[in-house]
């Protein structure tokens, strides 16, 4: 019965889908996450300014981090009935970005991947668009042009940049043009960016950005300890994803030529966000707000094409239950 529902293309799944992001995040307001975040200890240049404007003012940070994560699935769900990655207008891609994204409770505050991650929505929307594009240049300059944005709240945003040069193997026969207006798109706001400092502030200002752009790409050291709830909720999604990405791949060749290169290049979204996580040690469980939009196709997909509603039901249940223990288990000490 619920997932008939949520695979319907009513506005009750979005409502419903808001309705469980505000469950998740409730407690947030009035119990503030403790985790702190690598890339805060040493913030880059937008996201500096912009905490720098709200810093007295946590309430209004928290709510504000909380709206950009129902922005984002709304996101998520305009490029797929733009682009058509799902054969179907649904509204599952926003329920499944916000339950996953929501699900760490110690991330539900602001932070730079999620402020980042909605340039790369922009990014996506334009890496998309050159598919069978006569003129493609403006949406690639465009989608390095955001990928840098995203790279000055994030660092290691920048690697996202291999996502275009990906997708132009992908969709686009070899055109030397476009991968040169890749990286001037890319460069042109770290240029000006850096040429706004270097003539309006001193050198000792320039060299601190540098060295902390290049501590953002320190090697990895140790993981944190989680609670077990966060192990077992985490363990059943990767069990989801696995049998998820098993029934795309045996009908993946059924599919429209678009939608397999579009899915191709979600999971090397995926990838590319997982090896960012694995490899950088100012990567922590943040990243989950980067891995969810890929997830969140991939498991709408599933539901669609998967017709048998009782197991859907099943994981339903079993995902909620999972987001409630870890409620419980933050929470209830």
């Amino acid at each position: 019965m619920v997932s008939g529902i949520l695979k319907s293309n009513r506005p009750f799944v979005i409502i419903l889908a808001i309705i469980s992001g505000i469950a998740l995040w409730s407690f947030t307001l009035f119990h503030q996450p403790v985790l702190e975040f690598q890339a805060d200890t040493i913030s880059m240049l937008f996201y500096k300014l912009l905490i720098g404007l709200f810093k007295n003012n946590i309430l209004f940070l928290t709510v504000f981090a909380f709206i950009l994560v129902i922005i984002q699935g709304l996101l998520l769900v305009w490029v797929n009935q733009k682009f058509i990655l799902i054969n179907f207008r649904t509204f599952l891609p926003a329920f499944f970005y916000i339950i996953i994204s929501s699900s760490f409770v110690a991330i539900q505050m602001i932070n730079p991947i999620l402020i980042g991650n909605f340039f790369i929505f922009f990014a996506l929307f334009n890496i998309y668009k050159i598919y069978r594009s006569d003129y493609a240049l403006n949406d690639i300059y465009i989608a390095g042009f955001f990928t840098a944005i995203a790279s000055l709240f994030w660092a290691p945003f920048a690697i996202f940049i291999l996502l275009i040069w990906i997708a132009l193997i992908i969709l686009r026969p070899f055109i030397g043009r476009e991968w040169i207006v890749s990286i001037l798109g890319f460069l042109t706001p770290i240029f000006f960016t850096f040429l706004i400092f270097y003539v309006f502030f001193d050198n000792n200002t320039l060299i601190n950005i540098l060295n902390n752009i290049k501590l953002e790409y320190t090697s990895i050291t140790d993981f944190k300890n989680i609670h077990l709830s966060y192990i077992l909720f985490y363990s059943l999604l990767f069990l989801i994803i696995l049998i998820a990405s098993l029934n795309l791949i045996s009908s993946f060749q059924n599919r429209k030529i678009k939608t397999r290169k579009y899915f191709v290049i979600n999971f090397w979204y995926f990838i590319i966000g997982l090896g960012i996580f694995l490899f950088f040690k100012r990567s922590s469980f943040e990243i989950i707000y980067i891995l969810s939009i890929p997830i969140s196709y991939l498991l709408s997909d599933y539901f669609y094409s998967f017709k048998k509603n009782h197991i859907q039901n099943a994981i339903l249940i079993l995902l909620y239950a999972g987001l409630i223990y870890i409620q419980i288990a933050h929470f209830g000490k």
